[in-house]
């Protein structure tokens, strides 16, 4: 095994996901984690870090025992951009425009990373994400997320 094998795609992508489980594996390990009836706040983090260690190890090791050859491609900067805008803008958003125009905000930047979406998808697509996030985090956990802007509500 040289570090050409490491350079492919793959390979990369393996070590990747393995570097981002285990820094937020180091970042969460002062939360407490509970048990499954009583969750802490560290243990979705704590899992889902555990699932990306696995994720990671596993398409490292099919990466370094395939045989041909897949160099990576060139980075595409603007879709990379636009997404990691989308989950800016939500974060930033939420609070202050609620979740109905902070999803909104989210998925028209990152849809508009693909050229090919046009708005109906687009507008489709923030009216099925906001069904659903408002029937699992309002609805469903009873989340204090505001749907509307607070002059609207009230």
């Amino acid at each position: 095994m040289g570090i050409t094998n490491l350079v492919r795609r793959d390979c990369l992508a393996g070590l990747f996901f393995i570097a981002i489980g285990a820094a937020a594996l180091v970042i969460g390990h002062g939360y407490r984690v509970g048990t499954l009836l009583s969750m802490g706040p560290g243990y979705f983090p704590r899992a889902i870090s555990m699932l990306l260690l696995l994720l990671g190890a596993l398409v490292l090791i099919a990466g370094l025992r395939s045989s041909g050859a897949t160099p990576m491609a060139r980075w595409h900067w603007r879709p990379l951009l636009l997404i990691l805008l989308g989950v800016v803008l939500f974060g930033a958003s939420l609070e202050r425009f609620g979740l109905v125009a902070a999803t909104a905000l989210m998925i028209v930047s990152a849809c508009r990373a693909a050229k090919d979406r046009g708005w109906t998808e687009i507008v489709l697509l923030a009216i099925a994400l906001n069904a659903i996030g408002w029937g699992i985090f309002v609805e469903g956990l009873g989340l204090p997320i505001p749907l509307w802007p607070p002059a609207v509500t009230g």
